[in-house]
């Protein structure tokens, strides 16, 4: 069956504008309990929790902080993410430090708020490389790493009040050496309220 292009971008046109024009109205404003609240407004999420170092086969603790916000309809995240075998306040060779910048997509009710985002990062950090015997005793070596790496994550969030929540994410982060997964649970806090109708 051959296919009119011309046919096919006009369908496709007249598709987009249909729904850009339904859609229109989806971020006014609304009031719950004499609270003014707006619909796709920007969010800060922080996430503590425990993933798995593919690499060296171990799970480690991750923390995240991460901005989100929407121009026009995408939706843009911007976050630094830190995995590490000890919690990131304390020192260690082993981690890895992501700052990312990522586009995604969001589903957002009165009760929850869903997304997810995939974007590229700059991934620096240090990770085990090999033991030596040297003297009578062991010594653990690490391997500096600094490159472009690819960040990405799910959340689910309850919100308790239409601009506050807790929730469970999924991420993962894979570079050259330091390739991790895991799960982490966040606190939500939106820009959403407006203000009071007095």
């Amino acid at each position: 069956m051959k296919i009119n292009i011309k046919y096919f971008v006009l369908t496709a046109t007249v598709f987009i504008v249909l729904l850009a024009k339904a859609q229109d109205n989806k971020y006014e404003e609304f009031i719950i309990k004499n609270k003014i609240y707006k619909p796709g407004s920007s969010w800060l999420k922080i996430g503590e929790g425990y993933g798995y170092h593919f690499r060296l086969q171990k799970f480690e603790y991750n923390t995240v902080i991460s901005y989100s916000f929407r121009v026009k309809d995408i939706f843009l995240q911007g976050g630094y993410h830190v995995s590490s075998d000890k919690f990131f306040t304390q020192h260690t060779y082993q981690k890895l430090n992501d700052f990312y910048f990522a586009a995604g997509w969001r589903s957002e009710t009165i009760k929850s708020n869903i997304s997810v985002f995939a974007g590229p990062a700059y991934a620096y950090g240090g990770t085990f490389d090999h033991i030596s015997y040297e003297n009578g005793k062991y010594e653990k070596w690490y391997r500096g790493f600094n490159q472009l790496g690819l960040y990405a994550c799910a959340d689910y969030t309850f919100k308790i009040f239409y601009d506050l929540g807790f929730g469970v994410s999924l991420y993962g982060s894979i570079n050259k050496y330091y390739n991790v997964t895991g799960l982490q649970i966040h606190l939500y806090f939106s820009g959403a309220f407006k203000g009071e109708i007095k």
